[in-house]
Formats: structure tokens, C-alpha cells, sequence
């Protein structure tokens, strides 16, 4: 190898090892998922709990939150589990980390449009102050889980109870719920 060969690959070597500093800088300095903030939009669908809000593709309805070790949830969220399971979904504990809570929204979603649309609990967003939360699991009747939850796709004519899980630090009191998917998205605030 020549001068200018090694020159060429001690500079490529350096400009590698500058990018990599800086890219491990950034993910260390990076807030944890926790600390995630939620801004609003100032068009959107808004609605109450209780009351019933659609883009024109999907309607929602926030029946209400609670905590997982409320019983009567707790029971539902067993049922539906067991038959998320049967159709090879999942199960999943109601038994929360250390120091977090289990919020469990129920939601009654209905397609409102004359032909299937695409739709994913993943795009609801839990918000208490500008904190948001993001779902970890949902459950819901057999014939649910295999359009929402596996299909991701509603049938013409759907509605169904869902029941969405979050994890949030014990405490939290949300404020609303917003499903982000829709077009505006559709905001519910809980009362």
C-alpha cells in the first residue's frame, strides 16, 4: 500500500468511529418511552365517554376505564383471553410490574363504512396530563379477535366490544383516550 491509500483509510476509519460516538451519544441521551409526550391535534372528532364519535369509517365509544383488579374486567378479560387463546392469539397475566397499574378500556368499535376497513388497537393512545401511553395487549370475543386483532381488518356491519390494556405508573389518572388512525383522529375525554 501506498502513502495515500493508508491516508484515505485511516480517514475512513476515523469519520466510522465519529459516527459511532455520536450515534451511541444520542441513544444514551435519548428519554425512556415513559417519558413520552402526547401533542394534540386541532382538528379532530371529540366526544365524551359515553357518547359515540366516527370518522365516517370507524365509530368508537369509550364504555368506560378501570383498573385490572376490578373484578368485574378482570372476569371479561379472562374470558375473552380464553378464547383469544383457543383462536391462537394469546393470554396474558393481569398481574402488573412492580410500581405500574393495568388500565383496561373498554371500547365499542363499529365500522360505519360500506366495506371492510383496515383497523389496529395499536393506534389508540392512553393521555393523562401530555403523558402518553401506548397499548400493550386487547382482547375480545372470538369473532372479534379474528378480524381486530388478527386481520386487523373490520368486516362491513362490525361492531364488537374491545378491551385494551396499558400499562401506566401506578397513580395515573388519564384524561382521554385517542385513536390515531382515524382521519381526523378521533378524541374521546373521559369524564
Amino acid at each position: 500500500m501506498n502513502a495515500k491509500h493508508s491516508a484515505a483509510i485511516a480517514i475512513v476509519t476515523l469519520v466510522i468511529i465519529v459516527a459511532l460516538v455520536a450515534s451511541i451519544a444520542t441513544f444514551v441521551s435519548t428519554s425512556p418511552a415513559s417519558d413520552v409526550t402526547y401533542q394534540e391535534p386541532t382538528s379532530a372528532v371529540r366526544a365524551s365517554t359515553r357518547q359515540t364519535a366516527t370518522d365516517g369509517t370507524i365509530a368508537l365509544r369509550l364504555n368506560g376505564i378501570s383498573d385490572a383488579s376490578n373484578p368485574a374486567t378482570s372476569s371479561v378479560w379472562v374470558e375473552f383471553s380464553r378464547e383469544a387463546l383457543a383462536s391462537g392469539v394469546y393470554n396474558f397475566s393481569l398481574t402488573p410490574p412492580q410500581g405500574d397499574s393495568y388500565l383496561i378500556a373498554n371500547i365499542t368499535v363499529t365500522n360505519v363504512h360500506h366495506a371492510a376497513v383496515s383497523f389496529s388497537h395499536a393506534y389508540f393512545v392512553l393521555v393523562s396530563q401530555n403523558d402518553a401511553y401506548y397499548p400493550n395487549y386487547a382482547v375480545c370475543s372470538s369473532n372479534c379477535s379474528a378480524q381486530a386483532l388478527k386481520a386487523r381488518t373490520l368486516n362491513e356491519n362490525f361492531t364488537s366490544d374491545l378491551y385494551v390494556l396499558f400499562s401506566v405508573p401506578a397513580g395515573t389518572q388519564p384524561t382521554k383516550l385517542v385513536y390515531t388512525a382515524s382521519s381526523p383522529p378521533i378524541v374521546i375525554t373521559l369524564i
